[in-house]
C-alpha cells in the first residue's frame, strides 16, 4: 500500500476556537505530492465533533483523557508512515506552501528541520505580547542555519530521527525542548528555514496569558531538571539565578526583534506585557527548581 511521504500531525485539545483556520489551510496546501493529516484530539469543547463534520477526510484520533502535547504527539507517529513527520498545532495556520517547503528542505541530510512562526491575531494588544515573549526566536526575518531549539508548532522530523531520539517527553510542556537537547548529544541541532511558515493564534487574555506563562516556565525548569540530571544542590543553585531571568530574557527579546528588523513599533508597544509575561515565566521556572517538579 502507498504510504505518503508527509505525515502532518496536528496535536489538539480544547481548539473549537482554532481548529478551523489550522484544517483549512491545510487542505488548501499547494503541493503535488499526497500527504496525511492526522489530529490526536483529547478536547472536551466539541472540538471533535466539529472535525468530524467539517473535515471528514482527517484522521481523527480521540482521547477521553487530556494528551500533552508531547503524548498527542507520539500517538500520531504511531499512527502514520510517512517517512517525514510534520508537527504543528491546533493554534497554528500554516502558509499554503508549508507542506512543500518541508519536502524540499528534507533534500538535506539534517534530521530535524523547521520554520518562521507569525503572529495570526496581530488585532490584540495581549497576543503580540505572547507572541513576543514566546516566539522571538522563530518570527520572520530569522535568517536560514541551525538553532538550538525550534518548537513543534513548525517542525518536521525524519522518522528515522524521531525513532532514535523520541519518543517526546509526555505530561508536560517543553517536551520539544528535551527531544531537541537529546539531538544535540549526537552533534545534530535542528535547522532553521525561513520559507516553511506558519501563523500562530496567541492568547488574547492577560489573565490566561500570564496563568501559561507561569505553568511553562515550572514545566521548563522540570523538564531541565530531569533531562540535565540535575543534582538538588545544583537544582536549588538555579533558583536565584532565576531572580534575573526577567532582565536576561528581555535584553535577548529585544536583541532578537531588532536582529530581525520585523514588527518594531508593535514591539515597543506590547513591551510591557512581553516583560510581564517574561517574568511569570522566570517565576514559574524559579518554581520549577524549588519543587524539583512541574
Amino acid at each position: 500500500m502507498y504510504s505518503p511521504r508527509v505525515s502532518v500531525i496536528v496535536a489538539c485539545f480544547n481548539a473549537a476556537e482554532t481548529i478551523e483556520r489550522c484544517l483549512s489551510a491545510l487542505e488548501r496546501q499547494d503541493c503535488d505530492e499526497p500527504f496525511e493529516v492526522v489530529v490526536i484530539d483529547s478536547s472536551s469543547d466539541g472540538t471533535a465533533a466539529f472535525i468530524r463534520a467539517r473535515f471528514p477526510r482527517v484522521s481523527l484520533h480521540t482521547f477521553a483523557e487530556r494528551k500533552f502535547p508531547g503524548e498527542a504527539r507520539n500517538l500520531g507517529a504511531e499512527r502514520t508512515k510517512g517517512e517525514i513527520l510534520a508537527f504543528t498545532d491546533a493554534d497554528c495556520v500554516p502558509d499554503a506552501s508549508w507542506v512543500r517547503e518541508i519536502l524540499d528542505a528534507h533534500s538535506r541530510p539534517d534530521p530535524v528541520i523547521g520554520g518562521t512562526i507569525d503572529n495570526a491575531n496581530p488585532e490584540s494588544y495581549v497576543g503580540w505580547a505572547y507572541f513576543f515573549c514566546e516566539l522571538n526566536q522563530w518570527m520572520p526575518g530569522t535568517p536560514a542555519g541551525p538553532m538550538p531549539d525550534i518548537p513543534t508548532g513548525n517542525l518536521s522530523v525524519k522518522r528515522w530521527a524521531f525513532e532514535k531520539y523520541g519518543p517526546f517527553l509526555e505530561g508536560t510542556y517543553s517536551s520539544d525542548t528535551a527531544f531537541n537537547w537529546r539531538i544535540a548529544t549526537d552533534g545534530h541541532r535542528p535547522y532553521f528555514m525561513p520559507a516553511i511558515r506558519v501563523a500562530h493564534v496567541n492568547v488574547t487574555d492577560l489573565v490566561d496569558y500570564l496563568r501559561r506563562k507561569v505553568f511553562h516556565g515550572r514545566c521548563f525548569a522540570a523538564v531541565r531538571v530531569a533531562e540535565r540530571r540535575f543534582s538538588p544542590i545544583k537544582r536549588l543553585a538555579f533558583v536565584p539565578l532565576s531572580l534575573a531571568l526577567p532582565l536576561l530574557l528581555s535584553c535577548r527579546a529585544i536583541r532578537n526583534v531588532l536582529a530581525r528588523r520585523y514588527y518594531l513599533r508593535e514591539f515597543a508597544r506590547s513591551f510591557p506585557l512581553v516583560f510581564l509575561g517574561l517574568a511569570a515565566w522566570s517565576w514559574g521556572e524559579l518554581l520549577g527548581y524549588l519543587n524539583g517538579t512541574q
